[in-house]
């Protein structure tokens, strides 16, 4: 057909369009009436079918009458202006929040000893969480800004029966998935940066991204002198336990009572004739995971070597070796922080200059731009391939694993599995630990084969419990991001009202 049609084309041209005149008028309206119906089925009838809203269908009507009555081009600059008003106008329905939260309903993944998670069971509500979603201006801003100021509210002036929440003493704002903002938003987030300072509230920014991150701190929203409320972490877990840390420590005062602990321990073994602290850390883990072995693995005393560390020392050796010695360590007193090198996982991401995908280098890159099958994604996969330590070298960061105090074996993992002890552990204040390394173990496997039943059915137990733990933990994430954004924040009564509901069910 499109070669007929050149050729009749050409015809018409040789004859000067003679041959026109031999066919009927008529045909040629009946054309134009034909395209006419097509039209109005394509862009009326069918467009109108497929339309879930009607405002967005009735921008070709309007294009329409607007063309009939101020001419073409008018008309299609008022469609383009009434289909912009349209899009942000569900764009903002959309809503920039993505999540609401607060400490009683995420918890950050570290791992805590039994009395601090009851104290964060109890007052974990003096954080807020808000994960932020899309674009980021004046009026969706400015949204937050107002379920921010609620969380000061007197008391009286909400003249509530129910008990109210409490004013929060961190803000953790989340901009992972945050597309942009603009530099009215970013004045915004200064009155919520000044709002915080005023209440005497810390606000963490988690997860921002490096394309906002120059539009903040240009506006005045960076950790200064004058803004030591302010600061960053890397995302909202960091964010999370950060939080919970400086709680437990300034509020809850947790840090000292271990302290207080540790020194009445210390105290009574000056004036006893023994030493009766491995006891102790197995009296603790029957009290904190409510099982009764105690009794049954006091005799491994006699093959346990207490171990005294100061705050900031690192549980190791002799000191030098990064590496702990190979067996289990019954924590007595003290706090310790295990962090993790967070290379070892299944996921390989990319730092400095290999890439083992492509890469999209700003937010206004377009996916169609790149290129799967790059020279460049080739030789980082080439290096990657050839060198499997390369990409582990290239982290050098680290993420808090868990927070151990009395109560806590260390080593159970490694005692499985046969490799090192994983982590780096620190101590937070003045430890006692006592080692049993795996060569007594070993030997005790044969000489005292029930006694070390029991410690495995110990650890198993520990384990079992952790992984359960690890288990429920993993629905903050998948919450998150299955959530959907709501219209509008609940207010502090509302949160009131299903706090007391929550208090009365437990």
């Amino acid at each position: 057909p499109q070669y007929t049609a050149v050729l009749l084309l050409f015809g018409c041209y040789l004859s000067d369009f003679e041959l026109v005149s031999y066919v009927p008028k008529c045909t040629f309206s009946s054309l134009l009436v034909l395209a006419a119906i097509d039209l109005v089925h394509s862009w009326f009838m069918k467009s109108f079918q497929k339309s879930v809203d009607v405002f967005e269908w009735f921008v070709v009507p309007f294009i329409v009458v607007a063309g009939l009555t101020t001419g073409m081009l008018e008309s299609v600059g008022m469609g383009i202006a009434a289909s912009t008003l349209i899009f942000v106008h569900s764009f903002h329905q959309a809503g920039v929040v993505k999540f609401l939260a607060n400490g009683l309903t995420v918890r950050s993944t570290i791992e805590r000893n039994c009395e601090d998670n009851e104290w964060l069971d109890q007052n974990a509500d003096l954080i807020q969480v808000l994960v932020l979603q899309n674009y980021l201006f004046f009026g969706n801003a400015t949204s937050c800004l107002n379920y921010i100021s609620s969380m000061f509210d007197d008391d009286e002036a909400n003249g509530s029966d129910v008990d109210l929440p409490p004013v929060p003493k961190y803000i953790i704002i989340d901009m992972s998935i945050v597309t942009g903002i603009d530099t009215s938003a970013v004045d915004v987030l200064v009155e919520i940066s000044s709002l915080c300072s005023s209440h005497k509230c810390q606000l963490i920014f988690a997860g921002v991204p490096r394309f906002v991150r120059p539009a903040l701190m240009a506006g005045g929203v960076k950790p200064s002198r004058v803004n030591l409320h302010l600061s960053y972490a890397p995302d909202l877990e960091a964010a999370l336990g950060k939080a919970e840390d400086e709680l437990l420590k300034y509020v809850g005062r947790n840090e000292e009572k271990m302290v207080r602990v540790a020194e009445k321990l210390k105290h009574q073994r000056r004036i006893s004739m023994a030493d009766f602290g491995f006891r102790h850390a197995l009296q603790c883990i029957d009290d904190q995971h409510g099982i009764h072995m105690a009794s049954h693995l006091k005799d491994l005393e006699k093959f346990t070597t207490p171990k005294d560390l100061k705050a900031g020392d690192q549980l190791n050796e002799d000191g030098t070796d990064n590496n702990l010695p190979r067996g289990l360590y019954f924590v007595e007193s003290g706090l310790l922080k295990c962090e993790h090198d967070s290379s070892a996982s299944l996921t390989r991401g990319r730092r400095g200059t290999l890439f083992a995908t492509a890469q999209m280098k700003g937010s206004t890159d377009s996916i169609g731009q790149l290129r799967a099958r790059s020279a460049t994604v080739g030789r980082g996969l080439a290096l990657l391939k050839g060198s499997p330590g390369l990409m582990m070298a290239q982290f050098n960061n680290t993420f808090r694993l868990a927070r151990i105090g009395p109560g806590w074996v260390i080593g159970s993992i490694s005692e499985f599995t046969g490799q090192d002890i994983p982590g780096t552990y620190t101590c937070m204040t003045a430890c006692r630990v006592h080692h049993l390394s795996f060569d007594d173990i070993a030997e005790l496997e044969t000489t005292r084969p029930s006694l070390m039943v029991r410690l495995y059915k110990l650890l198993s137990h520990l384990m079992a419990r952790r992984q359960e733990m690890t288990i429920g933990q993993l629905s903050t994430l998948r919450s998150i991001m299955s959530a959907n954004a709501p219209t509008k924040p609940i207010s502090r009564r509302q949160m009131a009202t299903i706090s007391k509901a929550m208090k009365v069910q437990s």
